[in-house]
């Protein structure tokens, strides 16, 4: 026997297992948001396997077997399909809320009924790597990455632009070649390195090349230090810093944890590991003459190439520490 409670708009699907979790012996659901456009259900069931279930208009389909969660369809009375996605390995928690907030986040909009299987089981498809290597974080050089990109949001993006639209320009996670798209066109590709650093990797032959945009090299130049440190950021609390200012901005909240997700976000303690203190972010013209390769300068046969640009002289400082 399934118990559905009234639904909720603001709990986390943390908070819902946990209630969920205290209640009775039996399997049980509750909606994870009523202003949602699907029915998407948080679900637990006895001894300790957390759950989201979706209903579908059409059957899911399921295909390649994942490590840690199982995948469960049935028909409902109403001729709808219920895909269940549950966890079957605890130490896996964190990584497994991240995928049920993604996939609550990314289905949220643009997405018609009749793709909803099809859609949540590509996104569970996108997770495989993280559920297939373990509950371990991120490495080094993502985090770095990931501080600098939630330093230039916070302190460069939000400072211009609503949260909605702020959080909307972060295209880095999505897949588009530079990290930020701004409302007028301008786009960011943002690059973390020390104090002192005389060049910046580029990550092959799209990331400094906007075609008609107009396009900013945004480089964040910081220093290593110890987690308690006067100063000291690491990722996790530039989450929960955004995350704060968001709550009030419920789409926005969603959005911002849906990029997140995307970049393989989840909560592990070995994240405070990486810690800096923030320097300065200075922005430079990628103009005509900026040294860079893009595919319509290098030679025939060349399909993509990384490499190292001097960072020019000059450039506008547009924060600095004390600020």
């Amino acid at each position: 026997m399934t118990t559905t409670q009234p639904p909720m708009t603001t709990a986390t699907i943390e908070l819902l297992w946990h209630e969920l979790r205290s209640g009775a012996g039996e399997a049980r659901q509750r909606r994870v948001d009523a202003t949602h456009p699907h029915d998407l259900y948080a679900d637990f069931a006895p001894p300790d396997h957390p759950g989201l279930v979706a209903v579908c208009t059409n059957r899911p389909v399921l295909h390649q077997p994942f490590r840690a969660i199982d995948l469960e369809v049935r028909r409902r009375a109403d001729s709808r399909w219920a895909l269940r996605i549950s966890l079957t390995e605890p130490q896996l928690l964190p990584i497994f809320a991240a995928l049920c907030r993604d996939i609550v986040a990314f289905t949220r909009n643009g997405v018609p009924s009749d793709a909803l299987a099809v859609r949540i089981l590509a996104r569970i498809d996108r997770w495989r790597s993280l559920l297939e290597q373990g509950a371990g974080g991120l490495a080094e050089s993502v985090l770095r990455g990931l501080i600098g990109e939630l330093l230039v949001l916070d302190r460069s993006v939000m400072a211009r632009l609503g949260p909605d639209e702020a959080v909307a320009a972060w295209t880095g996670p999505a897949g588009e070649p530079q990290d930020f798209r701004l409302p007028d066109g301008t786009r960011l590709e943002v690059k973390t390195v020390r104090r002192d650093a005389a060049v910046v990797q580029i990550n092959g032959l799209d990331q400094l090349d906007a075609g008609n945009d107009s396009l900013l090299l945004v480089v964040v130049r910081v220093e290593k230090t110890g987690p308690e440190a006067q100063g000291a950021v690491t990722a996790p609390r530039l989450v929960t810093t955004l995350r704060d200012r968001l709550a009030d901005t419920p789409d926005a909240l969603a959005a911002f944890d849906a990029a997140l997700a995307s970049v393989g976000w989840h909560d592990d303690p070995s994240h405070d590991r990486v810690a800096v203190r923030a320097i300065a972010i200075d922005h430079h013209a990628v103009d005509r003459n900026f040294p860079r390769l893009i595919r319509g300068v290098v030679p025939s046969g060349i399909e993509d190439a990384d490499y190292t640009v001097r960072i020019p002289a000059g450039g506008q400082r547009v924060w600095m520490e004390g600020e």
